[in-house]
């Protein structure tokens, strides 16, 4: 799959897969951030990446920021539309600071992951009941 990508800031680092078999690649900061305790702050990625039609672009935090950078993605996931591609359509992530303590970030640094995922729109049906057994609602597998 080829995707068409364009760097709207010079120290964007375009995306690239670290393994031959990774699932994500890796999106990196453009600017050096501080945030304070318990904080969360929006940062660009310098970056616009036109999604296919009937894909997504999932963006989730790196499993190690919690643990080694004291950060994680405020949003848990960002959902990058097909049709969020137009040529100022800049990626932002909100990072937030998971501790109690000042953290810094740089430049350079990989602070969340990207995976296109197919994506096929429901056309939504409306009934008067559902045909399977109820379950027991929230909560019902005993977990």
């Amino acid at each position: 799959m080829k995707i068409n990508i364009r760097r709207t800031h010079p120290k964007a680092i375009l995306p690239k897969y670290h393994t031959a078999g990774a699932a994500a690649f890796d999106i990196h900061l453009i600017e050096d951030i501080t945030l304070a305790p318990r904080s969360i702050k929006a940062t660009t990625t310098g970056l616009v990446i036109a999604t296919p039609e009937n894909y997504v672009l999932v963006l989730a935090s790196r499993s190690s920021n919690p643990l080694k950078k004291g950060i994680d993605m405020a949003n848990s996931i960002a959902i990058i539309d097909s049709d969020y591609k137009g040529n100022d359509d800049e990626i932002f992530l909100q990072l937030m600071n998971v501790t109690d303590e000042v953290v810094e970030l740089k430049t350079g640094d990989r602070v969340a992951q990207g995976m296109f995922l197919p994506v096929q729109q429901a056309e939504f049906v409306e009934v008067e009941q559902m045909e399977a057994e109820n379950r027991g609602g929230w909560g019902s597998t005993g977990a």
